[in-house]
């Protein structure tokens, strides 16, 4: 990479915030409450689920800064966003009790979201493997909350255990403040 280019890097880094996050639901920024609105993907017929919520993430720093042999990560952003496209409802399922219980999916990536920003903002990177270490961070805890959404699925019965369903409701309306 050309030194303009990798100072222009590390400038725009020292610049922006350490850590900052962007929640995304139909392109509007902000932690507000899905709405079946925002579920336009096709209906899945085959499955015996009522409805699905996907969610995807994007992560970006602008610079490393090298001291000695510790990397520290610039100006690093990580985007949670719904994914409209492959969230979906089957029609004439729209209730508010299975809505609830998508949005605790979206919050799950929420909650991910928000411990890769602290572990990153944490984390002590090394100058020959930061690359690794990030990535290493990413995949563990991602695969953490994949299997904190199968174990709320399986809990709740995917929300037809109202009970379990609304343990899970505190759970998430105390970990996600809105």
């Amino acid at each position: 990479m050309p030194l303009k280019i990798a100072i222009l890097l590390i400038l725009v880094g020292i610049t922006q915030p350490v850590v900052a996050q962007k929640i995304l639901v139909n392109e509007k920024e902000g932690n507000q409450l899905l709405q079946w609105a925002d579920f336009i993907g096709t209906p899945d017929n085959s499955s015996p689920y009522m409805a699905h919520t996907a969610w995807k993430t994007n992560v970006r720093f602008g610079g490393v800064r090298f001291e000695g042999e510790k990397a520290i990560l610039q100006g690093f952003e990580m985007t949670l966003e719904l994914d409209a496209k492959n969230s979906w409802v089957k029609k004439g399922k729209e209730s508010p009790d299975l809505l609830k219980h998508e949005q605790g999916h979206f919050d799950v990536g929420i909650l991910y979201m928000r411990e890769v920003l602290q572990t990153i903002g944490q984390a002590s990177f090394s100058r020959a493997g930061y690359k690794e270490e990030f990535q290493k961070i990413i995949k563990d805890l991602h695969q953490k909350y994949v299997e904190i959404g199968k174990q709320y699925d399986v809990e709740t019965n995917h929300s037809i255990k109202k009970d379990e369903q609304e343990k899970w409701n505190v759970y998430f309306g105390e970990k996600v403040k809105r």
